[in-house]
């Protein structure tokens, strides 16, 4: 057991948390498909659900700060697993905070822009299942970890293309100055689940390679 004795009294705790950032990004998935399609009033139920999943989600992550901060795991894993919820939350923060700026703002997405919008949307679940895979992994056949945090890290590098001509084409369009920053910010917005992505990634390849050192 990588983490020692303590980690089976924490590991429920710790996939209680994942799934509900799994639940809050869903929810944005289908928030952003709805505004998308422009039904509004479905748009911001979900993302009424994007928050509660999210403030469930920080409920269990302070649960599990409690059970490691009283000594449920040995010292030297202690900080690994404080690092690594804090990251997975991150992501839950991040698309709650893409829906805090898309819907009450009422951002004005072009058509021409909605294939590629999707196409960010689909990278971030696809990071998201590696992200499963990678804790799982991280606490049952560590090595494999890193096939894992090599797919985020391309899914990433796919995003950030996306990112690119999105931004390349908002900016050829014939539309106010206003509009084109309004819609550049919701973009630097959506795409920071998988900068957040890539931040978690690059800590569980330190900690594969403290551990086999």
């Amino acid at each position: 057991m990588v983490f020692g004795r303590g980690w089976r009294q924490l590991e429920g705790l710790v996939h209680q948390h994942l799934a509900l950032v799994e639940e809050a990004v869903a929810s944005f998935e289908k928030a952003i498909d709805a505004y998308l399609k422009g039904d509004w009033q479905k748009a911001e139920e979900l993302a009424y659900e994007t928050h509660r999943a999210e403030g469930r989600a920080d409920d269990v992550r302070r649960k599990v700060e409690t059970e490691i901060l009283r000594g449920a795991l040995l010292a030297g894993s202690r900080r690994d697993i404080l690092e690594i919820i804090e990251r997975v939350d991150k992501l839950a923060n991040a698309v709650e905070a893409t829906l805090d700026y898309l819907i009450p703002q009422r951002v004005e997405i072009p058509r021409e822009l909605e294939p590629l919008i999707r196409g960010i949307v689909s990278k971030s679940a696809d990071i998201l299942t590696e992200v499963k895979a990678s804790l799982h992994l991280l606490f049952t056949d560590m090595p494999r970890v890193l096939d894992c945090t090599r797919k985020i890290e391309s899914l990433e590098s796919e995003v950030d293309g996306l990112e690119r001509q999105a931004i390349q084409t908002l900016f050829q369009m014939d539309i106010d100055l206003a509009q084109k920053l309004h819609v550049r910010g919701f973009i630097e917005e959506l795409v920071e689940f998988s900068d957040r992505a890539e931040d978690l990634s690059d800590r569980l390849e330190i900690m594969v390679a403290l551990r086999r050192a």
